[in-house]
């Protein structure tokens, strides 16, 4: 099974989103962006979810390609 380089990307980006997310949600990363944190904790909810649908989607790709 070969993959192109923009599904390899996809994957990695929805790991990225993931990782971005938590660091929004567990550290004070972009407090001079966002200075409130509870916009800090909504803005990082919102990246790992976003993230989780994204590697759903492609983990159901993967399934129906094979």
């Amino acid at each position: 099974m070969s993959f192109k380089p923009v599904q390899i990307f996809g994957f990695i980006m929805s790991f990225a989103y993931v990782f971005f997310g938590m660091l929004f949600l567990m550290t004070s990363f972009a407090q001079g962006a966002i200075e409130d944190p509870q916009y800090r904790k909504i803005f990082g909810g919102a990246l790992v979810a976003y993230g989780l649908f994204r590697v759903a989607f492609f983990l159901r790709q993967l399934r129906k390609k094979s």
